[in-house]
């Protein structure tokens, strides 16, 4: 038997195509505007000076950042959209128990409940994604 009903399976399933598709647009958008501004142009011409180089370089550090982000989410979601038809989509994979609906149509990529990821988030730190 599965967790969630076919009508639940199905908001969250849109949430989940809505969020790809919104983040697509998102990785799009950024790509082409890292494209138009060159983080060299900030510097000039003639070069700048040091701190104009440093900003340029955490520029393109932060847009690199982004991007992985984004790429990480990108794949929860495809993820989430191979899991959806599975009997036990929707339940925390740590303890069992059932994720509410309300929390995958906002988190379609979800896998814990909020206990377990408050766990898992204190456990592992930054490396909790």
């Amino acid at each position: 038997m599965k967790y969630l009903t076919e009508e639940e399976r199905g908001r969250v399933g849109a949430a989940l195509r809505a969020r790809r598709a919104a983040l697509l647009d998102e990785i799009l958008a950024a790509e082409a505007a890292a494209g138009e501004t060159q983080f060299s142009t900030l510097l000039g011409k003639h070069g700048g000076d040091s701190s104009d180089e440093a900003l340029a370089v955490t520029l393109g550090d932060l847009a690199a950042a982004r991007l992985d982000l984004e790429l990480k989410e990108l794949h929860e979601l495809e993820s989430g959209l191979q899991r959806l038809e599975d009997a036990e989509f929707g339940l925390c994979e740590d303890c069992g128990v059932g994720i509410p609906v309300a929390r995958l149509v906002i988190n379609p990529g979800a896998r814990r409940c909020i206990v377990c990821q408050e766990r898992f988030e204190r456990t592992h730190g930054a490396h909790a994604h």
